[in-house]
């Protein structure tokens, strides 16, 4: 009887899991798909054909910390982005290794035993009053759009204090796209920007073995928030091989072993496309040569 029980436990936690694991419709993977190509796009300095037939409102850039980010107003969806740029420099790299969890401050948030990752926070506060501004120009002169956040590695840190500062004031984040996003804060931090965005407007991507999404450790106090959106496979990734992992899977990304290197392969592609490139950039027209 005891082995039985004991059988049946195991089941639970092997199989549990996995049948948790929902394949996404197919809406719900070119969505994916398209905010990929936003923050894709916010690596470059300028770009020449910005996705979805968009065009560029304003690039922001903070010489001393190299944050970069985008706007981009796409008037056939009536939408507004604003994409942060990934780790592209030294400085970047800087700022990624600034891992010592603070109080949250950036304007607009309130929550006093909040704490985040203090570099992704200075990083989105360099850039955050002209970013504000910006958004608040464009959605005051174009009634009915939406606003979107996005952002990959780096870029998606500062996206999701970027969400929680931009909502606290005043602005409604109609969706949060992010790509290879790490830990950014406490188990108080989850718990306040999911009580600012719902878990079902917070898509956090993730690909195959990528890294970056398991770091900082746990063991730093760090934590996820947001719903995970697996994307399986190494490449040729459809809606059938991306999974809704719901908010802290231990099966998916968590699951896969990144090898000696958090940025690996895996980290620099999603949706079957480069992303984390300031060199080679598709998503603003650049084409391999035939």
């Amino acid at each position: 009887m005891l082995l039985t029980i004991i059988s049946l436990v195991t089941l639970f936690f092997v199989i549990g899991p996995s049948s948790a694991q929902t394949a996404v419709t197919s809406t719900v993977f070119n969505s994916i798909v398209r905010y990929t190509a936003f923050s894709s796009a916010a690596y470059g300095d300028t770009c020449a054909n910005p996705p979805s037939g968009s065009s560029v409102v304003q690039y922001f850039n903070d010489n001393p910390t190299d944050t970069q980010a985008t706007l981009f107003r796409d008037d056939s969806a009536r939408e507004v982005i604003i994409a942060f740029r990934g780790t592209s420099s030294p400085k970047d790299l800087d700022t990624d290794l600034d891992f010592l969890l603070v109080p949250l401050s950036a304007t607009g948030t309130k929550c006093a035993s909040c704490n985040v990752h203090q570099g992704f926070q200075e990083a989105y506060l360099s850039i955050a009053s002209s970013v504000v501004s910006a958004i608040q120009s464009q959605l005051s002169s174009h009634s009915g759009y939406t606003l979107t956040v996005t952002g990959h590695s780096l870029g998606a840190g500062i996206a999701a204090i970027g969400t929680s500062s931009l909502i606290g004031q005043g602005l409604a984040v109609s969706n949060t796209y992010t790509f290879g996003e790490p830990r950014n804060g406490d188990a108080n931090w989850a718990t306040y920007i999911e009580s600012q965005i719902s878990n079902s407007n917070y898509y956090r991507v993730t690909h195959a073995n990528d890294g970056v999404p398991q770091i900082p450790p746990t063991v730093l106090n760090y934590v996820h928030h947001g719903t995970e959106y697996w994307e399986s496979g190494n490449s040729t990734n459809s809606a059938s091989t991306t999974y809704n992992c719901g908010t802290d899977s231990t099966t998916c990304n968590a699951g896969q072993d990144p090898g000696e290197d958090p940025i690996n392969g895996s980290h620099l592609t999603y949706s079957n496309t480069v992303i984390g490139s300031s060199l080679f950039i598709p998503a603003c027209g650049a084409v391999f040569p035939s």
